[in-house]
């Protein structure tokens, strides 16, 4: 709760552990969980799709999570911001010109 009121930011992993399964549904849910507590403008999809983790998809499966988060009951632009609009916000709040 503290993070969405100093206006940070929760990036969702997707890794097993981090989301309790093994596919889109369940970051769906990880992400339907915290943007209910935080607020939508708070989460973000944490990919780490940098290769330390094993993630239950990659890039190409992003279509699947769309239609989870849609499954979810976030409205388009809410997933726009999930999937990205959130991070680029956090970034030109926070970072020097």
């Amino acid at each position: 709760m503290e993070i969405g009121k100093r206006n940070g930011l929760v990036g969702i992993g997707l890794w097993e552990t981090a989301v309790c399964g093994k596919d889109a549904a369940a970051t769906a849910k990880s992400i339907r969980y915290v943007a209910d507590k935080i607020g939508v403008d708070k989460v973000a999809l944490g990919s780490d799709w940098d290769g330390a983790i094993e993630a239950h998809f990659d890039v190409t499966g992003l279509p699947l999570l769309v239609s989870s988060l849609a499954k979810e009951n976030f409205t388009k632009s809410e997933i726009e911001k999930i999937l990205g609009g959130n991070v680029r916000d956090f970034f030109l709040r926070n970072l020097p010109e």
